[in-house]
């Protein structure tokens, strides 16, 4: 039996606590709505038809039968994912805006863009991880470019000449691109995009000879001839492009870049939404059904405690300074 104290002693319990800031008890939050009582916004920072767009949709749809509410994806491009990011970092802490962060937003764009309005760590609350996709080298199908080798062999016969997309200046696709060119004594010149899908369809069009993308971009126009993956930046094959060799196999080490996905709530939410988001995005990656979707695009699914996430995120912001700085890779460049 569950023992409530008498009315009275209830009503001078509770006048209490409220004078004094402290949580209500239990059989008064009772009567809270529960989350989420109404639509949620879900913000992707790029470009409809990239990698970034594919999660936020997949995940919008199965979170919110998980939730049993409504998540819709809104697209906010621009500024290497800045615009986006600044709108969660603008909104209510209720929730109800959420951003499919990734490694620009919550990696390099804290070294990129010192000055920005907001602060990728002390403005966001961390709900979980999603997932990782590797990066891969993407060439023109009309190119004579079939392997790393061949692309530096064109690129030194062609100094200057070649240029490179990518999601933005800064995104693990750029950097990607420039340490390639470092390594391999090359010159090409970066062409940044808003967003994965455009860059690949200036590959597939021939206005850049190549980019270097998630894998869920390139994949389907590969299959059909239009563009050709000659390598990807990960330690080992991609199951879903097991004939496709790694950097470090063309001779390239320590060549790991990868887009990661996460969703981040405005600071200040309450810890018992977040957590209540966090477990849906663990009962949602769990899912046969998300994993064979999202294996074909190379995404790996990943869980994360909103702790695990903050510390995961903390690190990339310090490994992408390093590579930043040596590489000497500026925003405009």
């Amino acid at each position: 039996m569950t023992f409530l104290p008498p009315y009275s002693l209830r009503r001078r319990l509770f006048a209490t606590a409220a004078a004094a800031g402290v949580l209500a008890p239990a059989w008064v939050r009772a009567a809270d709505p529960p989350f989420p009582a109404r639509t949620v916004t879900l913000i992707s920072p790029y470009a409809a038809g990239g990698t970034n767009d594919f999660l936020a949709r997949l995940i919008a749809q199965r979170m919110g039968e998980v939730l049993k509410g409504t998540i819709v994806v809104d697209n906010r491009a621009g500024a290497n994912g800045n615009v986006g990011a600044g709108v969660v970092a603008k909104a209510l802490p209720d929730g109800y805006t959420l951003l499919m962060g990734n490694s620009a937003t919550h990696g390099t764009n804290p070294t990129l863009y010192p000055n920005q309005p907001f602060s990728a760590d002390k403005d966001f609350a961390p709900v979980g991880m999603v997932g990782s996709v590797p990066i891969v080298a993407v060439v023109h199908s009309g190119l004579n470019i079939g392997s790393v080798a061949d692309l530096r062999a064109y690129a030194r016969a062609h100094p200057g000449k070649l240029a490179f997309g990518s999601s933005g200046v800064g995104g693990t696709g750029h950097l990607c691109g420039e340490a390639l060119k470092a390594a391999a004594g090359i010159d090409m010149v970066h062409v940044p995009y808003k967003g994965d899908a455009p860059a690949v369809a200036d590959a597939m069009g021939g206005q850049v000879g190549l980019a270097f993308v998630g894998i869920a971009s390139a994949a389907s126009q590969a299959q059909g001839g239009k563009i050709r993956i000659i390598a990807v930046a990960h330690p080992r094959r991609v199951g879903s492009l097991p004939d496709v060799p790694t950097l470090g196999e063309a001779g390239f080490a320590d060549m790991e870049f990868a887009q990661w996905y996460a969703l981040f709530a405005r600071a200040g939410t309450p810890a018992a939404v977040v957590e209540r988001m966090n477990q849906a995005t663990r009962t949602v990656l769990a899912n046969p059904e998300v994993q064979k979707a999202m294996a074909p695009q190379g995404a790996e699914p990943t869980y994360m405690t909103p702790a695990q996430l903050q510390a995961f995120y903390q690190r990339e912001i310090v490994r992408f300074r390093e590579i930043i700085q040596r590489l000497n890779i500026k925003v405009g460049a």
